[in-house]
């Protein structure tokens, strides 16, 4: 055994565990693991502006790469400041570690009035992980990292938070000297019950026009083969949520796009298939037109969460499971019964599904040739980290997304500000990748500071900033709800490229999507960020507004 001081001992732990990416900011409280973290270069840390944008880096880091990343707070604000980003990874179901840290034990909860102290931290978070643990005594540091991480990577992917004291950063704690004595965490996949794999396969191998919708789990598991290798066999055009993009290419032969409610209505395709195969969705009111859907009599849901698999729309047959290992296990059954569409659709569905990509098309608009300058500038394996605006929300539906985890949206939480932070971390995990951030100017003041983060760490992320002066899709809302009274809706904005060149980065304007593409060539082979600004309108398939 070695004597070592706590703080070294969990960064031992963080890389024994795998963790590569460590966000946060340094302060009285977490300083002796930034130190021991300084020491460990096979672990990159990365300071922020603000613990939000720590978070979302965090996540953006795990939604671009699978793998967890880890966030460090201090007590109080640095915590509360997070949760924001933390609230989007949990309900977007992604793997990030919460290093939590925390005044000194004796004083944990006694509202003695030290700098951050909060009464009721621990639970505070418990909302937003799937798993917490407070460090309590040094010598348990390797067990409580270890029982984290297997939670981490067990089941539904989510934030799981470990507590830290300061106190037990210092205290001498023992080490073993055989660092194999802890072997990194692992899990197994989840595998359904063999007859509800063969109930399943028997059911789909009597669908005359099935449809598989496509969610999150899809992605998080890794199991865009298995999608389009099942649906190709089923003849099965695949539908997919919003967190189910990239799930299957978008200019795959099968694929419809996304189910979007503000999209379109993805009710006629529904109704026109005889089975549906529901793979990690939440069926949340966004994605089933207000849980209003025409579903078949076989409805076949597979969810890695034995909770969620209850919520919002009963089912009759339900497999809890993962959904790689599950949707393989379904075409194995099927390729002994036989059988084999090669793509092949129904007439039927095949009318439903292009209907359904027309009104995608029509929902695009004015927006078209924006939309297309985007995608003719980018390689396939760009990865685009979108808020919510008017100037995406026109194309969302439509705009093609060619490979797993490359595209990031806040569809769970909502949140502004998720854009340019999530793009950092996913720049961190994938450096090779062209990483570009779409945000519209009331999200971009949420957390733009961290323009700062990019061009400290010379990362070349494209920030676009449709900017139509006002909280522009809040306004449409109100526009359709209230006779056109609108409240607090238009914003007095800063010159959008003079402030990005104040914080070191490039500025451009961009008036035309010929100009728009232009810009974004130079931006993909900049030393730094750069900011695009457009000038936008602020109704649905706004056409650029000059001047």
């Amino acid at each position: 055994m070695t004597k070592i001081y706590g703080a070294q001992a969990i960064a031992k732990c963080l890389e024994r565990e795998g963790i590569e990416m460590v966000f946060g900011i340094p302060g009285l409280y977490n300083m002796p693991i930034f130190d021991a973290l300084y020491r460990h270069p096979t672990i990159k840390t990365v300071t922020v502006r603000h613990e939000q944008g720590a978070a979302f880096m965090a996540d953006g880091y795990a939604r671009a790469t699978g793998k967890p990343a880890a966030i460090l707070t201090l007590p109080g604000p640095g915590l509360t400041n997070a949760m924001t980003g933390l609230g989007e990874a949990f309900y977007d179901s992604s793997p990030v570690l919460v290093l939590s840290t925390q005044v000194n034990r004796e004083f944990i909860n006694k509202d003695a009035g030290l700098l951050h102290e909060m009464t009721g931290q621990f639970e505070m978070l418990a909302p937003l992980t799937k798993y917490g643990e407070r460090v309590d005594d040094g010598a348990d540091i390797s067990d409580v990292f270890h029982r984290a991480m297997q939670a981490l990577h067990y089941g539904r992917p989510r934030p799981v938070q470990i507590e830290i004291p300061r106190d037990v950063q210092v205290e001498i704690v023992d080490w073993p000297d055989d660092a194999s004595t802890k072997p990194a965490a692992h899990w197994e996949r989840p595998s359904p019950a063999d007859d509800q794999i063969e109930a399943a396969a028997v059911t789909l191998s009597r669908a005359e026009r099935p449809l598989i919708f496509a969610g999150g789990g899809v992605v998080s598991s890794s199991a865009s083969s298995e999608l389009v290798s099942l649906a190709e066999r089923l003849g099965a055009p695949v539908l997919t949520t919003g967190m189910g993009v990239s799930a299957i290419p978008g200019d795959h032969p099968l694929a419809c796009g996304v189910a979007w409610i503000a999209a379109a209505d993805i009710r006629p395709l529904i109704g026109a298939c005889d089975v549906l195969l529901a793979v990690g969705t939440r069926f949340n009111e966004g994605m089933t037109h207000g849980w209003d859907l025409p579903l078949p009599q076989k409805t076949i849901r597979i969810d890695i969460d034995a909770a969620e698999i209850e919520r919002n729309i009963p089912m009759r047959q339900k497999i809890v499971g993962d959904a790689k290992v599950t949707m393989n296990a379904i075409e194995q059954k099927l390729a002994a019964l036989g059988i084999d569409h090669r793509g092949a659709v129904h007439p039927t569905l095949a009318q439903a599904r292009a209907d359904f990509r027309k009104a995608l098309t029509a929902k695009v608009g004015g927006t078209t040739p924006w939309m297309q300058a985007l995608r003719a500038s980018l390689p396939r394996k760009t990865i685009l980290s979108c808020d919510m605006s008017l100037f995406w929300a026109d194309m969302l539906g439509f705009f093609p997304i060619y490979e797993p985890r490359t595209m990031l949206f806040p569809w769970g939480f909502g949140t502004l500000g998720f854009a340019v932070p999530e793009a950092i971390g996913a720049k961190f995990a994938k450096p090779d990748h062209p990483v570009v951030a779409i945000c519209g100017d009331g999200a971009f003041l949420f957390t733009g500071t961290e323009l700062a983060t990019a061009v400290q760490y010379k990362l070349n992320i494209p920030i676009i900033v449709p900017n139509n002066n006002a909280y522009g899709m809040i306004k449409v809302q109100q526009r359709d709800q209230f006779d056109e009274q609108f409240m607090a809706v238009d914003l007095q904005n800063p010159d959008f490229v003079k402030l990005a060149q104040a914080f070191g980065a490039y500025g451009e304007l961009a008036t035309t999507p010929e100009q728009l593409g232009d810009a974004l060539a130079r931006a993909l082979q900049a030393d730094k960020p750069t900011v695009i600004e457009i000038p936008w309108g602020w109704t649905w398939g706004s056409e650029v507004k000059n001047g």
